[in-house]
């Protein structure tokens, strides 16, 4: 049989990255699609509940790729995915010809409070799935940590951490005088505290002690050719859960771990009863025993499993050892946790309160100069982080999926001119002076807002080019 010349499977192994980079987008564009159609189908059914004409429904911008007509109403997809519109008639007033009356099925001759309801609809159906989903979640299971503390696996050099002294093995209980709640939170916590101190109470071999930390800016080592460092706008302090070290190949044919049944994805637990948390570990005890038979405990599965291995002497590398390929992956610990529907409703709540809340938690630390704009995320991360969360866990993206929507809705509910609250402002305007703002001072007030969004989007969606090496494999 020839040979496969290197060229093979190196251009394998790429086709194979582009096919799972394309994967992670089209899973990512389903995903924000699908929020942009239910929050669209909550405008078009209220249009419909009051008798207001649609003429298109449209998940997308721009070129119109796929349509039919049904009834009075076309429904398309378009080219620009990252939206979408429903269009009623009689939606510009100044497109109405001097003493024209518009027609009783038009948007503008509906009442403030049928205008209201309609523009309302679309956040409110966002937020309502949300929900609902959460809901289904909580009650169904999902994973949560063992305990709400935080046990320091590894500490970054010249990270924050570890100039203030915080070490390997140390637990986290408290942060700024308030109990930590996992991992996540205090992530949060932590990225909108960029340069400002933060108070922990850290437990050492049973004694606690204060330790006051200021982070650093996040900064991503670069991931392509460019050879720049992404820097992410949030705060970091170089501190990471405790890691498993695990058998990452099938043992070597003949060696010590393979003779005694040592299997592929093992966690390396224990050696001659010192628990393991890094490889060199592992390195290091093998080596030492200079042959002796060592006893090694691992975790497969729910099992726990002690094997007795000789370690060989390996001319090439110099040292004793076993056979084997390690490699790390988090050591989640974490429990299946159902709930009732009380208890999964006061959760839902609770959750959905700090999603609603953190847009705004957001916006007032990056006032307060402890976020910069490079935290936030547009149109294009944000359909590559669903994808590519989708791809390691479903549950994980429908935790995601209830996040993005609700600071969707949220986001539409801001007063900002051009989103559905913009319209609410004009019709609560409208209704306090009894007449609508004249058409030239809303298309003044939309312009403007409009050129401003439409900067921002173009600044934000350039930031998002820039991380988007960090999701291409």
């Amino acid at each position: 049989m020839p040979e496969l010349p290197f060229f093979f499977f190196l251009n394998l192994f790429l086709m194979e990255s582009i096919l799972s980079n394309i994967l992670m987008f089209v899973l990512g564009l389903i995903g924000l699609s699908f929020l942009v159609t239910i929050h669209e189908l909550g405008h078009f059914l209220v249009a419909k509940w009051n008798n207001v004409k649609v003429n298109t429904f449209s998940i997308g911008f721009g070129k119109k790729l796929i349509k039919f007509r049904h009834g009075e109403t076309e429904y398309c997809i378009s080219a620009i995915p990252f939206g979408g519109y429903v269009a009623m008639a009689g939606e510009n007033p100044d497109k109405l010809k001097d003493g024209q009356v518009p027609d009783e099925r038009d948007f503008v001759a509906k009442s403030v409070g049928a205008r209201a309801a309609i523009a309302f609809a679309g956040p409110f159906i966002n937020i309502v799935f949300a929900f609902v989903l959460l809901m289904i979640l909580y009650m169904v299971g999902v994973q949560e940590p063992d305990s709400k503390n935080l046990i320091v696996g590894f500490v970054a050099g010249d990270s924050s951490a570890e100039i203030a002294g915080i070490m390997p093995g140390d637990t986290i209980t408290a942060m700024n005088d308030e109990p930590t709640q996992g991992w996540d939170d205090f992530r949060e916590k932590i990225g909108v505290s960029l340069g400002a101190e933060v108070v922990l109470e850290v437990h050492r071999g049973g004694l606690p002690m204060n330790i006051t930390v200021v982070p650093q800016e996040l900064v991503i080592p670069a991931q392509d050719s460019t050879g720049k460092p992404i820097k992410m706008g949030i705060g970091d302090i170089g501190i990471y859960p405790r890691n498993r070290v695990i058998v990452r190949l099938p043992p070597v044919e003949g060696s010590a771990a393979a003779k005694a049944g040592i299997a592929e994805g093992d966690t390396i637990f224990e050696i001659n009863g010192e628990h393991i948390s890094r490889y060199e570990e592992v390195v290091r005890i093998i080596d030492g025993s200079k042959g002796e038979t060592v006893n090694v405990t691992v975790i497969r599965g729910g099992d726990t499993l002690t094997k007795a291995l000789t370690p060989a002497y390996n001319e090439e590398y110099e040292r004793y050892m076993v056979g084997i390929q390690m490699g790390y992956v988090l050591f989640r610990e974490t429990k299946t946790v159902r709930r009732g529907p009380i208890e999964a409703f006061t959760k839902t709540c609770s959750t959905s309160w700090k999603m609603t809340t953190s847009i705004f938690r957001y916006f007032k630390r990056m006032f307060q100069g402890q976020v910069k704009v490079d935290a936030f995320s547009g149109p294009v991360s944000i359909v590559a982080v669903m994808g590519n969360v989708w791809m390691s866990g479903f549950q994980d993206f429908l935790m995601l999926l209830a996040l993005i929507s609700i600071n969707l809705g949220v986001m539409n509910l801001l007063p900002l001119a051009i989103t559905d609250g913009g319209l609410l402002m004009f019709l609560g305007i409208e209704k306090l002076r009894g007449k609508p703002l004249s058409t030239k001072t809303q298309s003044v007030i939309q312009n403007v807002a409009a050129a401003f969004f439409i900067s921002f989007f173009v600044f934000i969606t350039i930031l998002d080019f820039s991380k988007l090496s960090l999701f291409l494999k």
